[in-house]
């Protein structure tokens, strides 16, 4: 209990506070946006899938015509994309304190207890496959590869279980700092190789086959006096493209890794705890104080930063088109133009913040706030 307090007071402080009694400033006031692209809220509906305080990232799972949502008591719900009407709904028992992974075929939930489920997805129901307890709080989304189901749990430990029975085919771990953030990277996969971020700054990739270390590489190096000073977790989503690995840590580093042998290309100062999006020639990411930047991916100078959303807490951004969206704390969802990060809409379909990052379906934007209301927007094409 003693090394889990502080945990906890960090999370709060960052990550977890649905409302803004934990701002050290104000969010900065939102001006008018000229020539607005004009937003449409096409349904709201409420999934239940709230973010209370042991919960880290309620995100939903879109699954072809079908969103799937999950509570804190386990409750799953199946949402028509189309009408957001919920199609079915069943209970697993689960403590969930994520989102649900899956595919079309099977839907994998886990518990703050460790706990993880997969389930075969049925017309009007979910039938479980298979139930395995691992030791760990599970805090990340599950990544499913082949017949492969990598887990990172927050005990500093990555298992590679079999899709079809649940069996543990492997297990590693790495060292937790007495003092991290509330949250965990999902794994990435290339070809043989498994690879994750750690709370220590560091990235490794691992053989799929038998979890033997192949590379590993430090990001971020811990440096301050404190503890808090001291937080260099790879918590945000790194992505893998054209064989480049690109991460994130807090208060450390953003940085440009080879995916085939950990070779390091580039480095720049940054602090993000957010997942990151990419298009051909950039990279899009969410800073902790809230400031929107297009980073060369080639070099990591930057391109532009958008600061009028600083301190508004703002999700990770998600790419669609030529715009980038991004919700903040206050309810608001805002259009930015990826070319010079020039705000160019906004909505408020809810009041409560939003933390998950959006999702995209034929050109909706799904944005899910903190009491679990999802929202269904569009831009009104002009005439």
């Amino acid at each position: 209990m003693l090394k889990l307090a502080p945990v906890l007071l960090i999370a709060s402080l960052l990550l977890l506070s649905c409302g803004d009694k934990d701002n050290s400033e104000p969010p900065a006031p939102l001006t008018k946006i000229e020539q607005a692209l004009r937003v449409i809220v096409d349904w709201k509906t409420n999934t239940g899938a709230g973010i209370e305080t042991a919960s880290y990232n309620m995100r939903p799972l879109l699954v072809q015509d079908q969103i799937f949502s999950v509570d804190t008591r386990g409750l799953v719900k199946s949402i028509d994309t189309e009408s957001g009407k919920v199609n079915w709904s069943t209970e697993t028992g689960m403590a969930a304190i994520t989102g649900l992974a899956g595919t079309a075929a099977v839907i994998i939930a886990s518990s703050r207890d460790g706990d993880l489920n997969a389930y075969d997805i049925l017309e009007d129901d979910l039938e479980l496959r298979w139930s395995t307890r691992l030791k760990g709080e599970i805090r990340a989304l599950p990544l499913i590869a082949g017949e492969q189901v990598f887990v990172r749990t927050v005990d500093g430990q990555l298992s590679a279980l079999s899709l079809i029975d649940g069996s543990i085919q492997w297990t590693i771990s790495r060292r937790v700092p007495a003092l991290s953030l509330t949250g965990n990277s999902q794994p990435v996969v290339r070809g043989d190789l498994v690879i994750a971020g750690f709370d220590d700054g560091k990235i490794s990739a691992f053989s799929r086959a038998d979890g033997q270390t192949v590379w590993e590489t430090t990001v971020s190096r811990p440096t301050g006096r404190t503890e808090i000073e001291r937080l260099v977790d790879l918590d945000g989503q790194f992505i893998l493209r054209d064989g480049i690995i690109y991460i994130s840590s807090y208060q450390g580093r953003l940085a440009a890794i080879q995916a085939i042998d950990g070779n390091l290309l580039w480095s720049r100062k940054f602090s993000s705890y957010q997942s990151i999006v990419a298009d051909q020639d950039a990279l899009y990411l969410s800073s902790d104080n809230s400031h929107i930047w297009s980073i060369d991916r080639r070099t990591g100078s930057a391109f532009w930063k958008q600061e009028a959303l600083h301190a508004r807490k703002i999700t990770a951004p998600l790419l669609i088109d030529d715009k980038l969206v991004v919700a903040d704390l206050e309810g608001y969802v805002h259009w930015l133009d990826k070319s010079d990060g020039t705000l160019r809409g906004r909505v408020r379909p809810t009041s409560s913040r939003h933390i998950a990052q959006p999702l995209v379906w034929d050109n909706r934007i799904m944005v899910i706030d903190s009491e679990g209301i999802l929202s269904s927007l569009y831009l009104k094409k002009p005439r």
